[in-house]
């Protein structure tokens, strides 16, 4: 009886069987990487390197809103927009205001702390969000980038050129219990408001949501 001769197509066989599992071991791993570089791209801008409009939207506003109300503080929230793009893409093309666009980005992230969170939501609107955020603290923060953008020099290619933004702000005390979805997009659509006004104004101004009762700051 020649065992070893016999069990020879056995072991073959388990090798073959090895190889497979390693390659589909392999395969997998390939998938979730490129399951994972789906993931970021879906929620970050193409641009700006920054979180887009829906994963800001949809998840990172209300997750701001759900931590201010599980610790009972302040959330504070803007909204910034660049009030005189138009000319430089009507001059030098589109290129050129993305150049800016990416530029304001940067600068943007410079100025914030690293715990706050900003994101491009689309064309000259970002978002950002402080947190802890009073109102006073947002509102100084929000002089502070208007004055900083007005003062900065923006290449596009060839030149550079000089922009202001319109800042809508926000400060919300979520109470327990609140829907966190919905009131993210409340404040949204009040800072829209505080935007459109900012710019009706002329622009380069700070402007608080809802129940701005005065003059905005400039």
């Amino acid at each position: 009886m020649n065992i070893p001769g016999e069990l020879e197509p056995l072991k073959a066989r388990i090798r073959e069987l090895e190889t497979e599992i390693r390659v589909q071991k392999e395969e997998i791993s390939r998938l979730k990487d490129e399951n994972r570089r789906w993931a970021r791209m879906a929620g970050t801008d193409a641009l700006t390197g920054l979180p887009n409009k829906v994963s800001f939207l949809r998840a990172i506003v209300p997750q701001a809103i759900q931590q201010a109300a599980r610790d009972q503080n302040a959330a504070g929230f803007m909204l910034i927009s660049a009030d005189n793009l138009g000319p430089v893409n009507e001059s030098h093309g589109r290129e050129a205001g993305d150049r800016v666009i990416r530029a304001l980005a940067e600068l943007l992230r410079s100025l914030l702390d690293p715990g706050d969170r900003i994101g491009h939501l689309d064309g000259t609107h970002f978002a950002a969000i402080l947190y802890p955020g009073e109102l006073d603290l947002v509102r100084g923060r929000a002089n502070m980038i208007r004055a900083r953008v007005r003062g900065h020099s923006f290449p596009y290619g060839e030149g550079t050129t000089q922009i202001t933004v319109s800042v809508g702000i926000a400060s919300v005390e979520p109470e327990t219990g609140a829907n966190h979805r919905q009131l993210g997009e409340d404040v949204v659509r009040q800072l829209n408001d505080a935007v459109y006004a900012a710019k009706k104004a002329s622009g380069n101004r700070v402007e608080v949501a809802r129940d701005n009762r005065g003059e905005g700051d400039r």
